[in-house]
């Protein structure tokens, strides 16, 4: 089931990449700024934001919040994931396409949110 939910949300990522670049989407602009990332990683954020919440403050209570965190943590737990180290059903195959730029870029982002 979870690699279905993985499966559906890395199709609807690839199909609606380059709305969600066009577009400045409310709601996803911290201090960071949506303007200052990449199309790239400015394309990850709709699929960060179905767990993490569209301000980086998740409605779940088994996902984290990002708002706020350090940027530093953000960086390592995405590098963790990626390679494995920290091996996640759900976060490990979203991480695993990010390039670096991406990661330091999203962690940014959403160290900036409050």
């Amino acid at each position: 089931m979870k690699q279905l939910f993985i499966s559906v949300a890395l199709i609807s990522l690839a199909g609606s990449s380059a709305a969600w670049a066009a577009e400045k989407p409310t709601g996803l602009v911290g201090t960071h700024g949506q303007s200052e990332l990449s199309t790239q990683a400015s394309s990850m954020l709709p699929l960060c934001a179905s767990c993490h919440g569209i301000e980086g403050i998740s409605t779940e209570g088994m996902y984290p919040n990002l708002a706020g965190q350090k940027v530093e943590y953000l960086v390592k737990q995405l590098q963790q994931f990626k390679t494995r180290e920290r091996n996640d059903p759900i976060m490990s195959p979203m991480a695993e396409p990010l390039s670096p730029e991406m990661v330091n870029e999203l962690a940014g982002y959403f160290s900036s949110l409050k």
